[in-house]
């Protein structure tokens, strides 16, 4: 498993969770949600530059989150790194912006370079990438919410913006189906806890006390074995 952790936490065991869900691929690839896809800036400017290539309105696959048997994996760290060493090397490819890596990673899959390679649907699999529903939640509904409620400083409120009556699981309005009310646990599509959520950094302060009291209290909710 190749995996950010700076911004990465874990409900589950995703190699169970994979056996569970019958995922046992050589290489996974895991799909964003499909609001965004390959003509974002991120993806189609770069590989556009540096390999005349349009990847298209195909489902943005994430550089921070793949999964594989370890003959997989090797065989995708191969491929990656031979075509950082053509990037690295000519002009038109030395792109000055981050994110070269979430280039690279969708073009290899998208061209076939990746073998045996599947891209996993978002929500489904064992790793579950919330960036940018998370990010629409905090900077858009969240901060417009809280601006109509006279609140000027949404980061700084200790005790969740969406939190009621101390029942701190329920740490989203449950509208957005994201999240168990009575665990506060995000969940894939099946209603089963996404075994690993990536990119949760993007919900701002909306889980920080959710995530202070699963801290506090040893993430009493999480089973391994599920």
């Amino acid at each position: 498993m190749l995996t950010d952790v700076a911004d990465s936490f874990f409900q589950r065991d995703p190699f169970v969770t994979a056996v569970r869900l019958n995922m046992q691929h050589p290489v996974m690839v895991f799909e964003e949600i499909s609001a965004l896809d390959n003509t974002h800036w991120l993806t189609d400017f770069p590989v556009k530059s540096c390999r005349n290539y349009t990847v298209g309105p195909v489902p943005m696959l994430c550089s921070g989150s793949t999964m594989g048997s370890r003959e997989g994996i090797l065989a995708y760290l191969d491929a990656m790194v031979e075509e950082f060493d053509y990037w690295k090397t000519r002009e038109e490819c030395r792109i000055d912006m981050p994110g070269d890596d979430q280039s690279i990673h969708n073009y290899l899959f998208y061209t076939g370079r990746l073998k045996d390679a599947v891209a996993i649907p978002h929500r489904t699999g064992p790793l579950h990438i919330v960036g940018y529903e998370a990010s629409e939640l905090w900077n858009k509904n969240a901060t417009l919410e809280a601006k109509d409620a006279g609140i000027e400083d949404l980061f700084e409120m200790k005790g969740g913006f969406y939190v009621t009556d101390d029942k701190w699981q329920d740490w989203l309005p449950r509208k957005y189906n994201l999240t168990d009310p009575e665990t506060g646990l995000i969940l894939n599509f099946d209603g089963m806890p996404s075994a690993q959520v990536h990119q949760e950094d993007r919900f701002g302060s909306l889980h920080r006390q959710w995530k202070n009291e699963m801290m506090k209290r040893g993430w009493p909710y999480n089973k391994p074995s599920d």
